[in-house]
């Protein structure tokens, strides 16, 4: 009996899944990395609790509030949460899967699919929106399905809750109800559920959990909402062929040259889809949001990442097609080179040096993950000789990282912002203007300040920082002693 539970499917995945987790946090343990920007910058909300944050929902920041009071303001305290929560991510594949499927092998390999997606691989290393959303996007898929058969009310309710967190994680979960409206009305075996008090009490309940980030933007000008739109882009020239090529081209890098080669295949085959009742639901969890940031590609330009939701039914489609048609070798040959991509960008620096490859800016993947903590360090030891100087930026990255990376945390730094915009954290939370009277260290990119040194009573360079980080780029700032802040006028 025992023997016979060790080779299950659900066991095999989960050794599978455990020796992935214990990989990747050696990894994390080992790799000579920097924090990225944004990991600094929700680091720097974590500090406090709230319902909201400039550019973002709350969940990414609570998951950081876990994990550092765990294990402390560490560069594995910020990250770690990402490896726990792709834990369930997966299994709720797995489950999804088998639900929607009733068969055992589709849901062992779309598990093993998806926990080996480039994408979740360099996730897996980073705390971002992405790692709650695709959990939360994941489960509702998980329980709509369920709902779907059985219309019990505890399905609904954990679609409710798995919407409302997902909002709290990214505004995009919105594109969750459009594909399940699609689905409900061109289905024919589901179609009655458009009627069902049920899915709209889900609904409401939905809107209810995610209430508190609403009321948060009400107060703080909607800003989040505004930065979201900001985001898009959409102004100027609106046709730009090339991004949404360069877009496609990121999706092969980002979910798999096979996988995406292969959904590129099977999508297109509307007909074929809509004769099986599962295949057509994953569709529709894929078209309407694919259709979104493609047109955005075209209208503006779209990150890699934006299509991440999709990651989660399209894995399954794939998978379920590939094993359905016969083409097991297929699936097998796209999971080994994703996970050999995966491993060549965990060992790439050792891989160069194997190789005798000089790095340069262009071809490094961690470029912007190096050298904040010398920078740190430097700016430190300056801020040291001037115990009364509040430090003071003007670029929202280099803020982030140095409020993190100097001893100790200067959670009282303040962002350089004459022109009063609101296009960042540190221009809502901070201002200039209330510290009239009063000096500062000035950490910048720029070698000429006139502009800000007419603003105080005098100004001292202190300082030219430069880090060499490959023969082609150094990374250079310049601290200056600004004494007695006048005002902006």
């Amino acid at each position: 009996m025992k023997d016979s539970a060790f080779r299950s499917p659900l066991a095999k995945l989960l050794l599978f899944i455990a020796l992935v987790t214990l990989y990747r946090l050696y990894i994390l343990t080992h790799i000579d990395i920097d924090l990225y920007a944004d990991e600094a910058y929700y680091w720097g909300w974590a500090q406090h609790f709230d319902f909201g944050y400039y550019s973002k929902p709350p969940m990414v920041a609570w998951l950081i509030m876990i994990g550092t009071s765990l294990f402390g303001d560490t560069f594995i305290g910020i990250k770690i949460m990402s490896l726990f929560v792709y834990i369930f991510t997966t299994l709720n594949i797995y489950f999804l899967a088998r639900e929607l499927f009733g068969d055992e092998r589709i849901a062992l390999y779309s598990g093993v699919a998806f926990i080996t997606l480039p994408a979740v691989w360099l996730s897996s290393l980073i705390i971002s929106t992405d790692v709650p959303f695709l959990f939360f996007w994941s489960l509702g898929m998980l329980f709509f399905v369920k709902a779907l058969k059985s219309d019990r009310w505890s399905h609904w309710l954990v679609v409710a809750v798995a919407g409302g967190g997902g909002l709290l994680s990214k505004y995009t979960m919105i594109i969750f109800v459009v594909s399940a409206f699609a689905y409900l009305i061109f289905s024919p075996a589901y179609r009655s559920h458009l009627k069902n008090p049920k899915l709209y009490a889900t609904m409401a309940l939905a809107a209810l959990i995610y209430l508190p980030n609403l009321y948060w933007n009400y107060t703080h000008e909607f800003v989040s909402f505004k930065h979201t739109e900001d985001n898009a882009h959409l102004e100027g020239d609106l046709f730009h062929p090339l991004m949404m090529l360069e877009f496609l081209g990121a999706q092969f890098g980002v979910f798999g040259p096979v996988l995406f080669g292969w959904l590129l295949s099977i999508l297109p085959r509307v007909s074929a889809v809509r004769r099986d009742e599962r295949l057509f639901l994953l569709w529709w969890f894929i078209v309407p949001f694919f259709t979104l940031i493609l047109t955005i590609s075209l209208l503006s330009r779209a990150h890699a990442n934006w299509s991440a939701p999709m990651y989660v039914a399209s894995t399954l489609l794939v998978v379920a097609w590939l094993v359905m048609q016969g083409h097991r070798r297929w699936l097998a040959a796209a999971i080994g080179l994703n996970i050999l991509l995966g491993i060549g960008l965990y060992h790439y620096h050792d891989i160069a040096r194997g190789l005798g490859v000089e790095l340069t800016r262009k071809i490094d993947p961690y470029k912007r993950v190096l050298g904040w903590k010398q920078l740190g360090k430097e700016v430190s030891e300056l801020l040291r000789e001037y115990p009364d100087a509040k430090l003071l930026s003007d670029d929202r990255k280099t803020m982030a990282e140095l409020i993190y990376y100097i001893d100790p945390h200067p959670f009282d730094a303040v962002k350089w912002n004459p022109r009063h915009t609101l296009l960042d954290h540190y221009e809502l939370t901070t201002d200039l203007q209330k510290h009239i009277g009063e000096d500062f260290v000035f950490v910048t990119h720029r070698a000429e300040i006139g502009d800000v040194a007419s603003r105080f009573e005098s100004a001292k360079r202190l300082k030219k920082i430069v880090i060499p980080l490959y023969k082609d780029y150094k990374m250079v700032y310049y601290v200056y002693y600004l004494k007695h802040f006048k005002d902006y006028k």
